[in-house]
């Protein structure tokens, strides 16, 4: 009822302005904007309301005169009644949303019973509605894929594409960082204008458009999903983002450190990965906060 009564308001322009942010924020504003742009382009058939109340007085001079509500009520409540038809008609229609939030994992199943764990501050959306026609998804960020056999499977990123049958793989996209790692089947990688084809055990790395030699790939599955995270040539800024991402954390430094990293950090253990950055970069680090870490230079 209450998104019923802030549409009646807004098409009614009775909103205050921070109303109006958040009512324009809200996920059905888009499809209220396009029924509300629609609805004025149709054609109202004028009515004389001052005829009317005079045919009405002069024929129940002794009768009580009602006078007639405003147009713009009927047209609140007939686009109402079509926003609220089509929102219940698109509702199954919406993508669907898997999210890791930061510091987090998140497994589940696709339609298909393919599994995927996502890594931590990424997201996967993808059409439930659809899935049996089109084995298709968008990937955010990080994640594990173990693809039940079927049509074809495609996971699509800002930096590049992948597409399996049915297989195991790997897809991390971040950042101008593009990797996969296929552990089972065969997987086609698409990226920049090319495409290159992964067997069992292999793996590639692509840094702002460009392949890279990728740490060997000699793991049975991501080392994420054990207790550690692995590096290939990442920047320094890289790592203290990842570390953040997968303990929930803040880390400042006014290190000036140009050197990148390649290599593997625990996932369980803080103090222990801040002790190797500190190793590798000459840096010492202190605990403000229990979720805060300030890096300097020795």
């Amino acid at each position: 009822m209450e998104e019923q009564h802030d549409l009646a308001k807004w098409l009614a322009g009775e909103m205050t302005q921070n109303e109006l942010e958040a009512f324009e924020s809200s996920p059905e504003f888009e499809t209220y904007k396009k029924i509300k742009e629609l609805s004025a382009q149709m054609e109202v058939a004028d009515f004389d309301t001052e005829k009317m109340y005079q045919n009405v007085i002069q024929q129940e001079k002794a009768k009580p005169v009602i006078k007639l509500q405003s147009r713009w009520f009927s047209r609140i409540a007939a686009v109402l009644v079509m926003a609220l038809g089509i929102a219940f008609l698109a509702r199954p229609y919406i993508p669907t949303t898997e999210y890791a939030s930061v510091g987090e994992k998140n497994t589940f199943l696709l339609p298909d019973n393919s599994e995927i764990v996502l890594n931590s501050d990424s997201e996967i959306n993808y059409k439930k509605w659809n899935w049996s026609n089109e084995r298709s998804l968008e990937l955010k960020g990080e994640a594990f894929f173990k693809v039940a056999k079927g049509e074809k499977f495609t996971v699509h990123t800002d930096l590049g594409d992948v597409m399996v049958v049915g297989t195991q793989f790997n897809i991390k996209a971040r950042n101008n960082n593009f990797e996969v790692e296929c552990y089972e089947g065969k997987v086609k990688v698409s990226f920049n204008k090319k495409s290159v084809f992964l067997t069992k055990g292999e793996n590639i790395v692509v840094q702002n458009d460009l392949k890279i030699e990728a740490y060997p790939l000699i793991d049975v599955q991501p080392s994420w999903l054990g207790s550690e995270v692995k590096f290939n040539n990442n920047s320094f800024a890289e790592v203290l983002e990842e570390l953040e991402r997968q303990y929930d954390i803040t880390i400042e430094s006014s290190a000036n450190v140009h050197e990148s990293f390649t290599g593997t950090l625990p996932l369980k253990n803080l103090d222990a990965a801040l002790q190797i950055i500190c190793k590798t970069y000459h840096l010492k680090y202190e605990k403000i906060a229990t979720q805060k870490i300030i890096l300097t230079e020795e």
